[in-house]
């Protein structure tokens, strides 16, 4: 088992309102967000640094007109942040959307091999961006980026703390996504009839369910990361995967989107490990989809809600100012109601967020750590070879 670290997730959890949760099956007491949190004095010098700092930059970001960021985040998303920030700067946000980790990183390498850069951030999940992309040296520092009073102030940040879920504060969590591995549409599997992730291998539902590909990053490598890691054994997850492949039919999907869709359409009846961000929207529209509160308890990251700049940007000014817009309280309200998960800003109302992305009543959590991230890149081998042999 993994050595638990106290890292960003930990303070969060036990320091901030995010959750009306718990850590293993602690009960949780109810806490309310504070509108606006004690923040440091700063004098009348400090106060003209900044500001003529910042309206430097933004001067310079209206001439260059827009920025670019490379994301895993939805079309809902994606139009609400566009949307919010042309209307307070006049400046457009162009996304150049992707369905997995591994694409931003390829892209991101090979444009850094011709020596162009075409973007200004990445949105993606703390896998995908510490363990991927970080190790190519594709990634720059944020902290010094950081203008805003109500961002680099960690008052305004639950746990008291700037969210990093990196030693070297390259990349940064902006929400809490407690995740839901388990959906189903509710025209075909009755609210309560699953309550465990075994139950998927019962017999009724061979040839039912539906699965995110474990061999690539992102949700399939997390959840079977976190059967293998946090409430099983390697060996016992390996089984699992198995029976799903051989006994049940397991339909393995590489589309995010489509794994999600084909739930909520009725195609399949069960879908294991749901990109949040798609189970939000169908959530949205109306579709006739749940998710399971299993009992073995949850696991809580950023999800696909965080992000990291390159080391070089396209637009350096309007890069500065989208980041620091999407980090105060305005930009996370704008992307916390769009994406479906609650801010680690402690400023951001709960108001808009689905339930069941919040923690249960004597719920376990697990929480993500840099040494779990790292840990994921092994069950990328592991399921590959589960698999290759399974579906010999």
């Amino acid at each position: 088992m993994l050595k638990r670290l106290l890292s960003w997730s930990v303070l969060f959890l036990l320091a901030g309102p995010v959750f009306a949760g718990c850590v293993q099956g602690v009960e949780p007491t109810p806490a309310a967000r504070s509108e606006k949190p004690a923040a440091g004095p700063a004098g009348p010098a400090a106060k003209a640094g900044w500001e003529q700092e910042w309206q430097a930059a933004l001067a310079e970001a209206r001439k260059e007109g827009v920025v670019s960021v490379y994301a895993l985040w939805g079309p809902a998303t994606r139009t609400a942040l566009a949307q919010g920030f042309k209307e307070r700067y006049g400046i457009n946000v162009e996304f150049l959307p992707f369905a997995r980790g591994a694409e931003i990183a390829a892209r991101a390498q090979g444009e850094k091999n011709a020596g162009v850069y075409m973007a200004d951030m990445f949105g993606a999940g703390g896998p995908t961006l510490i363990t991927t992309i970080k190790p190519m040296g594709l990634l720059g520092p944020i902290e010094p980026l950081l203008l805003l009073p109500e961002v680099k102030d960690p008052n305004f940040w639950s746990g008291g703390k700037l969210p990093f879920f990196d030693q070297d504060k390259l990349g940064f969590g902006m929400i809490a996504a407690i995740q839901r591995y388990i959906m189903y549409n509710t025209d075909q599997v009755k609210k309560g009839e699953i309550t465990t992730y075994k139950d998927l291998l019962k017999p009724q539902y061979k040839g039912k369910v539906t699965m995110s590909d474990p061999r690539v990053t992102g949700t399939g490598n997390a959840v079977m990361s976190h059967l293998a890691v946090q409430l099983w054994s390697v060996e016992e997850a390996k089984d699992f995967l198995r029976q799903l492949i051989k006994q049940q039919e397991v339909v393995i999907q590489r589309d995010n989107r489509l794994n999600v869709e084909s739930v909520a359409r009725g195609k399949y009846a069960i879908g294991l490990a749901p990109h949040t961000d798609s189970l939000t929207e169908f959530i949205k529209l109306g579709a006739p989809v749940d998710v399971v509160f299993v009992k073995e308890g949850a696991y809580v990251s950023p999800g696909a809600g965080g992000i990291a700049l390159p080391v070089r940007f396209a637009h350096p000014n309007a890069a500065r100012v989208f980041l620091n817009w999407l980090l105060s309280k305005e930009g996370q309200a704008v992307f916390a109601q769009s994406f479906g998960f609650p801010s680690l800003r402690a400023d951001v109302p709960l108001e808009g967020i689905n339930p069941i992305f919040l923690a249960q009543p004597g719920e376990k959590l697990f929480l993500q750590t840099e040494e779990y991230m790292v840990w994921q890149e092994k069950m990328l081998t592991i399921a590959g070879e589960v698999v290759q042999e399974t579906m010999r």
